[in-house]
């Protein structure tokens, strides 16, 4: 079963749903299959939700921020000893081959069943 991605209106939707609602009881309108009542809830629950999601994104991208100036220095840190090891032991093979699973990646990671169709 295929599921069903989440749909997401342009940025502007908040402003767009409290502006037909405000239309909507300025004119006096109404539409069967609809309730203006609804369509207002739906304006306040949608600037609450909005405000919630904006925070939760603004903590998050501070996290994300933090995490990643961590990990550059921790890499850092991980890449002068790997290094330093390196050069100590430049020429003990063995010591080498133990250093070689260090190595970064090179090419685009496999997908599982990406081994049997590339042989």
């Amino acid at each position: 079963m295929k599921l069903k991605r989440s749909f997401y209106p342009s940025k502007v939707f908040d402003d767009m749903l409290f502006a037909l609602v405000q239309l909507l009881l300025a004119k006096g309108w109404s539409f069967s299959g609809s309730s203006t009542e609804q369509l207002a809830a739906d304006a306040e629950a949608q600037r609450a939700e909005r405000a919630e999601h904006d925070a939760e994104m603004g903590n998050f991208l501070a996290l994300h921020e933090t995490f990643g100036l961590n990990q550059a220095a921790r890499y850092e840190r991980f890449a002068a000893v790997l290094n330093a090891a390196r050069m100590a032991f430049r020429s003990d093979k063995a010591v080498l081959a133990e250093l070689e699973r260090f190595k970064r990646p090179r090419g685009r990671p496999r997908r599982p069943g990406e081994e049997e169709k590339a042989a």
